[in-house]
């Protein structure tokens, strides 16, 4: 029996019902406006975006704030709670590397590759670590990641292999929240354990439509907080799923902000690494 040609799996072509992604406190002259054209000589360094963390039980947002729960996530900009499961739609995204003193020590970001491959200096520090009676020395000496070694495990004390690296890999996520439209751009930055769930679960999915010819900007993803277990104890780690296709709308704000915003950093990137290497979430397996 003749069959016709078969189609291509695809995920639901449901459409997300959702509000166009203006704010409706801007006067009626703001709405729908498209990013502005830069004519200043602001660069990255200038520019520190909110980010959405999943917050843990030792994270300091649950002292400060009442309505702070471990397990959800929290929106750094607008200390904002948004519940154990967001929407979101991916502008842009990328991997870089830093090199950033513990917060106890006080040096911030020593060093960075943004392009994941190179580190922006040279240099030697001395730092202080937390429960380490004398302080370490980080050194790099070849501007080359690989060849610094330092994004290796056993480098962030040095002479003990079980330590992390002492250079944190962050994937990073530039987003906007079809259910929080007033929120604006924000990153979602995963690292160590989280890494491994948004290569099964999140930058497989998008390569599957990417081959298919849709753009990611059109896509509306949910992350997840989802209890995991380490041989330290347990903690809250993150679940992607696909939710979807974007209305015209949220794909067209996704691409502007995507086409728009090229160079970028988290507002709080010593405290994103330092929390990202401090929390139980430790394991090679990534």
């Amino acid at each position: 029996m003749a069959h016709g040609p078969r189609k291509a799996p695809t995920m639901s072509t449901k459409q997300v019902v959702a509000q166009p992604p203006i704010n409706p406190n801007l006067p009626a002259y703001l709405q729908g406006m498209t990013p502005v054209k830069r004519t200043d000589n602001f660069d990255a360094s200038d520019i520190g975006l909110p980010r959405i963390k999943l917050l843990q039980g030792i994270s300091p947002e649950c002292e400060s704030y009442d309505d702070a729960k471990s397990g959800n996530f929290w929106h750094s900009g607008m200390d904002m709670n948004l519940g154990p499961e967001v929407r979101f739609i991916i502008c842009s995204r990328r991997k870089y590397y830093v090199l950033s003193a513990p917060l106890e020590d006080g040096q911030g970001v020593l060093a960075r590759a943004d392009d994941f491959k190179t580190w922006d200096r040279k240099g030697k520090w001395t730092v202080k670590i937390k429960g380490q009676k004398n302080p370490v020395t980080w050194e790099i000496t070849s501007t080359n990641v690989e060849e610094s070694g330092l994004a290796k495990w056993g480098t962030f004390i040095p002479g003990d292999d079980q330590s992390p690296p002492a250079a944190t890999l962050f994937y990073s996520y530039l987003v906007i929240l079809p259910d929080f439209p007033e929120l604006g751009a924000v990153l979602l930055n995963l690292a160590r354990s989280q890494i491994k769930q948004a290569r099964k679960g999140l930058n497989d999915k998008i390569e599957m439509h990417l081959n298919a010819g849709r753009p990611m900007q059109a896509l509306v993803f949910t992350v997840k907080s989802v209890k995991a277990q380490h041989e330290s104890g347990g903690y809250n780690n993150v679940a992607f799923s696909s939710a979807g296709f974007a209305d015209e709308a949220h794909y067209l704000a996704a691409k502007r902000i995507g086409e728009t915003v090229l160079d970028y950093r988290v507002r709080d990137e010593a405290r994103a690494a330092d929390e990202d290497r401090t929390t139980k979430a430790e394991s090679k397996d990534f």
